[in-house]
């Protein structure tokens, strides 16, 4: 302590104790001293005014020297005290504070360190998780499940990265057809067989380059089975022509349409456990109703997308719906239940897509039920919807901003001279969406890529004059009008 201090603080504590013609042997002896302490009176002394030690009496003493060491401060808040603050739910307290732990052990400490600060700075907000971790809550929540290694129709492709700008690429055909029986393949069998002297080698790079390829998948994949009763036309496709998906790229194929189960309960069953085997993800189709109405997922750069496939296109149904415990296809003649799956997997997923079987075949006119319905699947959560079916190409069209591409008509399916094309979808990081629509002709059983042709450019203004307010660039880019 200071001498200064010191010397202040006694000539307090003497006046205080009477200093002047009253002052008790202690206080003399103190101002003594200090050789008559200028506070108690004026002197003319020029020693020194301290004192290296003084005396107190006995009943006073000095306070203690304050310690120099900060106070600590009180810890931030971890992330799963700060959700718990904005889910107060007791039986969910548990399973927050587990699935903060699954997400530190991924991100680190200091990841979640920040997303808690962030949120006492603010109210609660979904994006906190894809703006800190690159995923969204969507997708740490089935990681968290560990749904990838669970289940058949939640697949893992790539995780997202923060600050990352990734663009999720998607890409949309027609109705393809590798039936022994059928034209194409005889057609390219007689080549020697294989797709690359049937379909044009874009296709192939439009495909392999796309994050998630699909395409319509109409006939069964069998050895077994006999053609249904009343059907004029029934397909079935040897198994080993499965591994042509994989050279065209194709990662998933609606199975919801009228050609599935052309060979019987055996061979529909055939086809479900070969694309399995394939590795080809399906979704319309299953052996029971849960299957045939589960979407197919992929996690995704950071999204979890939600794939849907449903059909009502039979005019005498013949292709048997799944029920509780038989296989058949899921349909949509009724919409309510499809409009109840669509609303569960929007709550599920952070993007909807629905691969719809509907339309006149050989029209490229619209059905009264396909404009109707269209809006319904929309509101319950779709957020794109890309039909089949009609083998003909049909409009384009954008209802409160989401894109609706009524029919693709043939990818690769028989030896019509048919336009065609394939949708390329392309979903930013922020979530801008372009799409493109890029033609083709199918003639001959071969498939062509017409992108920047005058053949294309024709087919672009006939998809024009089928479609509403869009118009399409030479490069194929959609616009809206």
């Amino acid at each position: 302590m200071k001498k200064s201090v010191f010397l202040v603080l006694l000539a307090l504590l003497l006046c205080l104790a009477g200093c002047g013609t009253e002052a008790t042997e202690s206080s003399s002896r103190v101002e003594s001293a200090f050789e008559a302490s200028s506070i108690c009176e004026e002197t003319s002394s020029e020693e020194s005014s301290y004192i290296d030690e003084v005396s107190l009496p006995g009943e006073i003493s000095l306070p203690e020297e304050e310690s120099s060491a900060p106070t600590p401060e009180p810890a931030s808040p971890t992330l799963g005290e700060v959700l718990t603050t904005f889910f107060p739910v007791p039986e969910w307290e548990e399973e927050i504070f587990s699935f903060v732990s699954f997400l530190e052990s991924h991100v680190g400490e200091a990841v979640t360190a920040e997303m808690a600060e962030a949120l006492t700075e603010k109210t609660y907000y979904d994006s906190l998780w894809t703006e800190f971790t690159g995923n969204s809550l969507h997708v740490w929540e089935s990681l968290y499940k560990n749904e990838p290694e669970k289940s058949p129709f939640v697949r893992l492709l790539s995780m997202g990265k923060a600050g990352a700008n990734k663009t999720t690429v998607m890409t949309f055909g027609g109705d393809i057809c590798f039936a022994d029986n059928y034209v194409v393949m005889e057609y390219m069998e007689s080549k020697g067989y294989g797709l690359e002297d049937c379909i044009a080698p874009e296709w192939f790079t439009e495909m392999k380059n796309a994050d998630i390829a699909v395409l319509n998948n109409e006939f069964s994949i069998s050895d077994r089975g006999k053609p249904m009763n009343g059907k004029a036309f029934t397909f079935r496709a040897d198994p080993k022509h499965t591994a042509l998906y994989h050279d065209l790229g194709v990662d998933l194929v609606s199975l919801a349409n009228n050609h599935v189960f052309d060979y019987g309960k055996d061979a529909f069953c055939d086809t479900i456990d070969t694309l399995r085997e394939y590795g080809v993800d399906y979704a319309g189709a299953g052996r029971n109703a849960e299957e045939a109405q589960s979407p197919m997922y992929y996690l995704v750069d950071g999204r979890k997308i939600a794939f849907i496939s449903a059909t009502r296109a039979e005019k005498y149904v013949l292709t048997p719906e799944a029920t509780e415990d038989e296989p058949g296809v899921f349909r949509c003649y009724d919409t309510a239940r499809l409009l109840e799956v669509i609303a569960e997997a929007k709550a599920e997923s952070d993007y909807v897509i629905l691969l719809v079987h509907w339309g006149r075949e050989g029209s490229n006119s619209l059905e009264d039920v396909q404009e109707e319905t269209a809006p319904l699947y929309l509101e319950a959560g779709a957020d794109l919807i890309i039909g089949g079916h009609a083998h003909r190409l049909q409009g384009i069209e954008f209802i409160d901003g989401k894109a609706v591409f009524y029919n693709l008509g043939n990818f690769w399916f028989d030896n019509y001279n048919i336009e065609t094309g394939l949708v390329r979808f392309e979903l930013s990081a922020d979530g801008e969406e372009t799409f493109y629509f890029l033609p083709a002709k199918q003639s001959g059983c071969k498939t062509s890529y017409e992108l920047g042709t005058s053949t294309g450019r024709k087919i672009l203004d006939n998809v024009e004059s089928y479609s509403k307010k869009i118009s399409i660039r030479d490069d194929g880019l959609i616009v809206r009008e």
